[in-house]
């Protein structure tokens, strides 16, 4: 008679992968829990309100011609590329590290209100470095950043996996 064959196994190396896995043992003290899904859609539709936001800036006060208006919106196109590529570079890290420190937090108007503040606030020091002018000046053009990133933060508020 023959003895059944055994799997080999692999040694032991003291390192459990399932440790790490949120999904399989969640940390209790996190009640929030968004996935990658929800942070690509946060992030693109705050690029897309960025650009609907500059499009309005563009036409509010101008002929309404067909010209105009036709550059106007492939200016939107190229503002959404571009706010796409600095925010994967800049907007991106901070609103992950922010949506990692607020994983606590329950309530998701604080994160719709934290979004607004320290993404306005980064944008502003990053603009009163790069511009270097009067700090009032920038201070509109943050509060339409911080005012976008909200927006894309509440775009995912039903994404988001809340417990507790």
């Amino acid at each position: 008679m023959r003895a059944p064959e055994q799997e080999p196994q692999e040694p032991d190396d003291g390192f459990d992968v399932e440790e790490f896995d949120d999904f399989l043992d969640p940390n209790p003290r996190h009640r929030v829990i968004f996935g990658p899904g929800a942070f690509a859609v946060g992030f693109l539709s705050t690029a897309a309100v960025f650009s609907v936001a500059v499009l309005a800036i563009s036409l509010v006060g101008s002929p309404y011609g067909e010209l105009h208006l036709s550059s106007t919106v492939f200016m939107g196109l190229v503002v959404f590329l571009y706010v796409a590529a600095i925010g994967l570079v800049l907007g991106a890290p901070i609103a992950f590290a922010l949506g990692m420190l607020l994983r606590p937090v329950r309530a998701q108007w604080l994160h719709v209100l934290a979004f607004f503040v320290v993404v306005g606030l980064a944008a502003w020091l990053i603009f009163l470095l790069l511009y270097g002018g009067d700090p009032l000046e920038t201070v509109w053009f943050a509060v339409m950043v911080g005012l976008c990133a909200a927006i894309g933060r509440a775009s995912v508020w039903r994404m988001v996996t809340v417990r507790g």
